[in-house]
């Protein structure tokens, strides 16, 4: 299992507004309002109500000027992956591994047009300092209306995503190797799963698949990954990061999304970074990929831990369809059987066992610190191998 960084990128074009006639025509009237005792009468008062009304409609108020802004722009997302076969095959979700052209125009919007607008709505303000006070009111409607005039116009071109096996920090620094798309499905609420392919891989730890039938209402469930909320954390070390988080929670029901698509319904907590993550039943095999978290405007938010999970059944019939067999790989059946020793305090016996894991896959996440405590077990006189 790893982190898994998706980069959207994208040039964003946006055109100067420009102001039409029917703009200039709104401070006369404001002038007749203030005479006639409709609106205050100072200047400051005169320009809001000229901005409030420009806001209202600023298709009317402006048009597009000509020669736009044009910058590139790019834009981070993390997720979870898991290896289904040593030689580099991985499960995700679709929703991890590239954006709708909505999607694309929402985020891209929300990242990088408020410092545009601000600038707008300053340059617009400048020259009137002479005749107003430049208040938090007064700055609030001007972006507000340069702000929606720009959402509107903001046209992205070349958009484009790239998915990366690694953290962002990984990826900044260039460690980040790239990963191949083979397959996508469709976003929640649709059949949500991606399968990606490292190249120049062997010998990496894979996970057990179960079958849907391995869990039932009321079972205990366990995601691991690598939830937002501790991969962001400018307090936590970068090392500490890269272990990724596991949490539990009960099966609560079985869903069917509006599209068709069956889903369990559970009480294991996650977070943004979870999703594409392996869930797994108390025997650690997978019976599901962590996908959404259900959202109730009419409370108030996020529901408190109610996550949304793609049955295994679903994957394996699509890894099927890809002409993709999940294998445990040597790697993994050595490490189980490691972890058995090491569990039982065998471990005298356990040790060769980790090397060899660490042979064959030395970026192993846990070995080390397994060989670290039994060689420490040992010098304490806990080993009860025969």
């Amino acid at each position: 299992m790893r982190q898994i960084t998706t980069v959207y990128r994208a040039t964003l074009s946006v055109p100067p507004p420009k102001a039409t006639k029917a703009f200039y025509q709104l401070f006369r009237k404001a002038e007749a309002h203030a005479k006639a005792g409709r609106i205050p009468s100072d200047n400051q008062s005169r320009l809001k109500w000229v901005l409030k009304t420009a806001g209202g409609d600023v298709d009317r108020y402006f048009r597009p000027g000509k020669a736009p802004r044009v910058a590139p722009g790019e834009l981070p997302g993390i997720c979870t992956a898991w290896w289904v076969t040593p030689q580099g095959h991985m499960v995700t979700g679709s929703h991890c591994v590239g954006w709708s052209k909505a999607y694309f125009q929402q985020n891209f919007a929300t990242a990088f047009l408020p410092k545009l607008t601000a600038d707008d709505a300053k340059a617009f303000l400048q020259p009137m300092r002479k005749n107003v006070v430049i208040d938090g009111g007064l700055t609030k409607l001007a972006q507000t209306m340069f702000g929606t005039f720009n959402v509107k116009h903001l046209k992205l071109k070349n958009a484009r995503s790239a998915v990366y096996l690694g953290s962002m920090d990984a990826y900044a620094k260039g460690k980040a190797p790239r990963l191949a798309l083979l397959k996508k499905g469709e976003d929640w609420p649709g059949l949500d799963w991606a399968l990606l392919k490292a190249s120049n891989m062997r010998n990496l730890p894979t996970v057990p698949l179960g079958r849907d039938g391995d869990v039932r209402v009321g079972d205990t469930l366990y995601i691991n990954g690598y939830p937002g909320t501790v991969d962001l954390s400018p307090y936590l070390s970068r090392k500490s990061k890269d272990h990724p988080t596991l949490t539990q929670g009960a099966f609560n029901a079985m869903r069917t999304s509006i599209r068709g698509v069956p889903y369990i319904q559970t009480q294991v907590p996650a977070y943004g970074g979870n999703s594409g993550g392996p869930v797994f039943n108390k025997d650690g095999k997978v019976i599901g990929i962590a996908i959404a978290v259900l959202v109730s405007n009419n409370i108030g938010g996020h529901t408190e831990n109610s996550t949304l999970v793609l049955p295994v059944d679903l994957i394996k019939h699509q890894l099927k369809l890809a002409g993709v067999t999940p294998v445990t790989s040597q790697t993994s059946t050595i490490y189980y059987s490691a972890l058995d020793d090491f569990f039982a305090d065998r471990y005298r016996a356990a040790l060769p066992k980790f090397a060899k894991v660490l042979r064959l896959h030395p970026q192993h996440l846990y070995v080390r610190g397994f060989i670290k405590q039994a060689k420490q077990a040992i010098a304490a006189g806990r080993d009860k191998s025969r």
